[in-house]
C-alpha cells in the first residue's frame, strides 16, 4: 500500500467525497448507537433521533475546506449537497469493515481510520492522509509517551528546526523541533504524559503571514474525472 500511495494519485475530489461518504457513515453508526445506549440506560428522550439522519461535516484537504450538508434518505443511501449540489450515494459494509460507496456510475471501496493527526483513507487499495488542518502556531507532538523538560522558558524565543522539548518515548529521549519561528508558550509540565497529536506549546508567529489561508471550495464537486 505503502509503494502505492506513492505511485498512484486518486483525483482531488474522488478523495474529498470519499472521506465525506466514510464521516457520514461513523457518524450514523456512532449517533445511532447513542441513542440506543441512552434506552439501555431507561432515558427515553428522542431528542438525539433527528441528527442521526441529518447533519452537517466538514472534509479539508489541501488548504480547502468542503462543508457537506448530509440527509441520510435511506438504510443505505446518503445525499451529500455541497454549494447546492446533491450527489446521492448507496453504501454497504462489509464484513471486513470496509465501505462499498456507489456514486457517479462507480463503486469504490473505502476504508477509514481517524488518527490524533488526520484521517487515514485507503481508497480503493492506495492510502491518503489527511491531515487536520495545520496551524504552525500550535506544536504538537507525534509520539506518544511524556513530557521531560523544555528547553525554553515559557515566553522565550525559538527559530524554526530549534528543538524546543524532550519527551520520552519508547524508552529512548527525543527531541521535537519547532516548525516556526516565534515565541513559546509551554502547554504542559515535565512529566506529563502526552499522545500523539497532543498540544505542547503555542508559538506567536514571528512572521504573521506564516499562517495559512484555508479556503472554502467554491462549485461543484467533478466526479465524473474518477
Amino acid at each position: 500500500i505503502k509503494e502505492k500511495s506513492v505511485q498512484v494519485e486518486k483525483p482531488d475530489h474522488l478523495v474529498v467525497l470519499s472521506a465525506a461518504v466514510f464521516k457520514a457513515f461513523e457518524h450514523v453508526k456512532t449517533e445511532t448507537e447513542s441513542v440506543f445506549e441512552s434506552f439501555r440506560k431507561g432515558q427515553v428522550s428522542t431528542s438525539g433521533i433527528p441528527t442521526i439522519n441529518s447533519f452537517n461535516l466538514e472534509i479539508a484537504y489541501k488548504d480547502t475546506k468542503y462543508p457537506f450538508q448530509v440527509e441520510r434518505t435511506a438504510s443505505d443511501v446518503y445525499s451529500l449537497t455541497l454549494n447546492g449540489n446533491t450527489i446521492p450515494v448507496r453504501v454497504t459494509q462489509t464484513a471486513e469493515g470496509a465501505l462499498l460507496a456507489t456514486f457517479g456510475g462507480e463503486t469504490h471501496r473505502i476504508f477509514g481510520m481517524d488518527e490524533p493527526l488526520g484521517l487515514r483513507l485507503v481508497l480503493d487499495g492506495v492510502t491518503i492522509l489527511m491531515p487536520t488542518i495545520f496551524d504552525p502556531s500550535e506544536l504538537r507532538t507525534d509520539v506518544t509517551g511524556k513530557v521531560v523538560r523544555y528547553l525554553q522558558d515559557s515566553g522565550a524565543s525559538v527559530e524554526a528546526g530549534e528543538p524546543y522539548v524532550e519527551v520520552e518515548a519508547m524508552k529512548m529521549i527525543m527531541p521535537i523541533k519547532a516548525g516556526e519561528s516565534g515565541s513559546i508558550t509551554h502547554n504542559l509540565s515535565p512529566g506529563s504524559v502526552i499522545s500523539a497529536g497532543d498540544l505542547l506549546a503555542t508559538l506567536t508567529l514571528k512572521d504573521p503571514s506564516k499562517v495559512k489561508k484555508i479556503l472554502n471550495f467554491e462549485g461543484a464537486l467533478d466526479i465524473k474525472d474518477t
